[in-house]
């Protein structure tokens, strides 16, 4: 399991853009103790291994994504939850900014050296935003997000001073306002399978055997199906409308099966391509998996000798 599907680790400098609403609240020192305490105590059980734990401090969403995600990829659930090559940071180096209140969701700044446990150095130009749901009248920990701030040098020097007030004018530093529904446990997959979205200017929602559900805004991005694929017809149910963000552009949207065979390539199951004049049509659509399928699967030789095995 890759460390973002446990830490759920997004990446990013330009996401560091839009202005927000949320008022930021860095003076409340019974909510920073809270979410402090929140997160130190999922970290804890997640370095020690503890599942219970772990689960009693995930928020349920995130518990479903994470579970989902291990079986979609035929790891083993929840011992691959523990074996990560990257481990969540401590606190007690970084610097607390504030924290974002939004509905039932909260969102708690930190700035300095981001260790993330890979044997290298970090630099003092990292911001760490630590996400939030309350549930059941608790704070659960739901997901980070970690950002390079050396491009961003004026969001880095208010950071750097304690300046709460760049967390309201960046939306990078904002909860998520509601508490997303826990989508569907999905089962084993028969083939490990990925939807790959590149739509500039739109907002995608995909829906895979009414189980994996997706939505792309003005991106490019591939995800991995919960439930993968299986043998004969698999449903895919297509939306499309317009996003606030970006310019229009050529959509494609392609699904995968991934080759669990050492030297196998993907099959490209399903490919939808519009223009970027074009409107993409929304509804239904069918994906059928078939042994002619799996075939391309399979490297192509180069010569009658190697196919021969010589």
């Amino acid at each position: 399991m890759t460390f973002r599907s446990i830490f759920s680790l997004a990446c990013c400098a330009a996401a560091l853009l839009s202005p927000a609403s949320a008022a930021p609240r860095p003076g409340d020192a019974k909510l920073r103790d809270d979410l402090d305490v929140a997160y130190n105590t999922w970290r804890l059980h997640l370095l020690r291994g503890n599942y219970d734990g772990w689960r009693a401090t995930t928020s349920a969403y995130r518990q479903v994504k994470v579970r989902n995600l291990a079986v979609s990829e035929k790891r083993p659930f929840p011992a691959s939850l523990f074996r990560q090559p990257m481990a969540p940071p401590a606190l007690a180096p970084l610097m607390y900014v504030g924290s974002v209140v939004n509905g039932p969701t909260a969102a708690a700044t930190y700035y300095g050296k981001v260790d993330l446990g890979l044997d290298q150095e970090p630099t003092d130009s990292n911001a760490l935003v630590l996400l939030f749901t309350h549930e059941n009248g608790k704070w659960k920990y739901d997901q980070a997000r970690f950002f390079n701030l050396t491009r961003l040098p004026a969001v880095k020097e208010r950071l750097k001073r304690g300046d709460a007030s760049v967390l309201m004018e960046q939306d990078g530093f904002q909860p998520l306002g509601k508490i997303p529904a826990v989508p569907p446990v999905c089962p084993p997959p028969k083939y490990i399978a990925k939807i790959l979205v590149d739509c500039p200017g739109r907002t995608v929602q995909a829906n895979v055997n009414n189980i994996s559900l997706h939505e792309f805004d003005n991106t490019r991005l591939a995800e991995v199906i919960s439930g993968g694929l299986r043998d004969g017809t698999n449903s895919l149910t297509l939306n499309f409308s317009d996003s606030p963000n970006g310019k229009k552009g050529a959509v494609l949207v392609e699904v995968y099966i991934m080759p669990e065979t050492p030297g196998y390539l993907p099959a490209r199951a399903f490919s939808y391509f519009v223009p970027p004049q074009a409107q993409p049509k929304s509804g239904p659509v069918l994906i059928n998996v078939t042994p002619e399928l799996l075939k391309t699967m399979e490297p192509k030789t180069s010569s009658p000798q190697a196919a021969a095995g010589k």
